[in-house]
């Protein structure tokens, strides 16, 4: 594990000493813009570690001392892990992942921490792209939960936070607690139905293959109409249909859609009189009126041109993923 188990840099070496610019920039050129990086296996850590010193915030100040003096994972945990959003060479934000928090005697966990923007990059919710990753994370430890201590009032309200106590901190001093739910999709406190087949290596719930699509949907199995809107900030958007028949694939159960205002279906899945919708997250705060549904068969659909092919790259897809000996997280 990083910092702890094994140095970043070698020994002798003070973050605050000087980078070789290039050797940091070689592989700058090949990330995207706002690449979210994982501090344990990015290049030239104590870059973007040296960065936090200078933030304007005590409390990024004091995570810069904890990961300069390898202390950190001591602290917050052996899996706890610093993300980071990387405007080229510059640091835009950060937070934490990690097992623990200042606040003691609970068993909560996740947490998400030491969240932080560059105050050149303020406005442009960016927090949202470490939060989503942040939930990944979670998802992959097995956690259906997020969560964070504040004292600050609706500032994770804006990113789907809820409220549920007041608890002391080390200090002495109370702090909000709010949950995140770690799954965004419609209906997935009741997804627990069971898989009937076992094609998929490691999906037994709804939960599992969202968990698992989240790395398999991509542009190209996006519905043409809506691929040029396709990004990885909005992965649901254009998968209804070819995912709610895979899901009906695995559990069983029926595919219903909701009429839109273009004439069109959004597909979604019932099991038991259960209803959850896997790509519903593409709609944002809109919600759907799930009564109001009717059933969709696949012949119907797979007639349209394209759809079924996309369904089958869908599926091979899912099942590339589930045989790969490491998944991502």
């Amino acid at each position: 594990m990083f910092y702890s188990a094994r140095r970043l840099w070698p020994p002798g070496l003070c973050v605050c000493g000087n980078i070789r610019y290039n050797e940091l920039t070689e592989k700058a050129e090949d990330r995207k813009p706002m690449d979210i990086l994982d501090l344990e296996s990015t290049v030239k850590p104590e870059w973007w570690i040296r960065q936090m010193a200078d933030c304007d915030w005590i409390a990024g100040q004091y995570l810069y001392t904890l990961l300069s003096e390898n202390r950190f994972h001591a602290l917050y945990g052996n899996k706890s892990r610093v993300l980071a959003l990387a405007d080229g060479t510059r640091l835009a934000a950060f937070c934490t992942y990690a097992e623990t928090d200042d606040i003691p005697d609970t068993e909560l966990k996740p947490w998400l921490g030491f969240v932080y923007t560059n105050p050149d990059y303020r406005g442009r919710r960016l927090m949202g792209k470490l939060i989503a990753r942040a939930k990944e994370l979670a998802r992959a430890d097995g956690y259906d939960a997020l969560w964070v201590a504040s004292r600050e009032t609706g500032l994770y309200e804006k990113y789907g936070a809820e409220y549920v106590t007041d608890m002391t901190d080390r200090r002495g001093e109370s702090s909000g607690i709010y949950r995140m739910d770690t799954y965004g999709f419609y209906g997935w406190k009741e997804a627990d139905m069971k898989a009937r087949i076992a094609d998929y290596p490691g999906i037994e719930t709804p939960r599992d293959l969202y968990s698992a699509l989240w790395y398999v949907w991509k542009k190209e199995t996006c519905a043409p109409r809506m691929q040029e809107d396709w990004s990885e900030d909005n992965r649901t958007l254009g998968q209804c249909t070819i995912t709610a028949f895979l899901a009906q694939d695995i559990f069983g159960g029926r595919v219903y859609g909701v009429p839109l205002g273009d004439g069109n279906f959004h597909c979604f899945n019932v099991i038991g009189g259960k209803a959850f919708d896997l790509t519903s997250e593409q709609f944002g705060e809109e919600k759907l009126e799930y009564t109001l549904r009717y059933e969709q068969l696949r012949h119907d659909h797979f007639m349209k041109p394209g759809k079924r092919e996309r369904y089958e790259m869908l599926k091979e897809e899912l099942g590339r993923y589930c045989s790969a000996d490491t998944k991502k997280a």
